[in-house]
């Protein structure tokens, strides 16, 4: 059973979104405040994230900004559930790291659907990061954010050269689309911005430097494509 919370100050909302979901076969939580949600997150460990933009405490922009920026939550979806309808609510919305952004009033049958489409998402990123994964002579510990190469000797990576490498290596032999990488782990939603950036391009480059030029080629280009994990003895 999938858990969902909900984050939303207004009673009567959570009330309704919650039989609705309940309805649906999920298991749901929820919080009036962006108190401590961390720790709630922590605790619940939800697979999906309802969240409102007008909060009593906090911003929800920023909430979710919070929630993004931490490694162990970045493939939690979530979706931002809100009157604030106007075009540049959305853009900032998604632009702070939302997968998906509702206007209320809302269809129930249409929520339901698209929070199933995010859960299927989920299924190939994967909501909990893997502890550690060892590929050929590279190892990738998640707990301890540190990439080992012939083990000891150990690199250092930006966070998101870590974050790219893990979704590299734990997709192995599967091609990663560039539209896929920036807007996961750069928050990008405009197409016309993911065609012009050179973002994941320049963190491509660096991460095969900094593994070496034997190890750095088991990440391959797919022209016009992305990138993909390849090991080979």
């Amino acid at each position: 059973m999938n858990k969902i919370l909900i984050i939303e100050d207004d009673q009567e909302t959570v009330e309704y979104t919650k039989k609705i979901l309940e309805s649906a076969g999920f298991e749901v939580h929820y919080s009036y405040t962006g108190k401590d949600i961390i720790k709630k997150i922590l605790t619940i460990s939800p697979d999906l994230i309802l969240l409102d933009l007008t909060l009593p405490d906090v911003d929800g922009i920023d909430l979710c900004r919070e929630i993004k920026s931490d490694f162990r939550f970045q493939a939690i979806p979530v979706i931002m559930l809100t009157a604030r309808g106007s075009t540049e609510d959305k853009i900032i919305g998604f632009e702070s790291g939302a997968d998906d952004y509702i206007t209320k009033p809302y269809e129930p049958q249409e929520l339901i659907l698209r929070i199933k489409a995010l859960l299927r998402r989920m299924e190939f990123f994967g909501s909990k990061p893997q502890e550690v994964i060892t590929i050929g002579p590279i190892t990738l510990d998640v707990a301890g954010y540190t990439v080992s190469v012939l083990k000891p000797l150990k690199i250092e990576l930006t966070p998101k050269e870590f974050q790219l490498l893990y979704l590299l290596m734990k997709n192995q032999n599967r091609v990663l689309e560039r539209k896929f990488l920036l807007r996961t782990l750069w928050g990008y939603a405009d197409e016309q911005e993911m065609e012009k950036t050179r973002t994941l391009d320049v963190h491509i480059m660096n991460l095969r430097k900094k593994l070496g030029e034997d190890i750095g080629k088991y990440i391959k280009t797919v022209e016009n494509i992305g990138y993909k994990f390849e090991y080979s003895e």
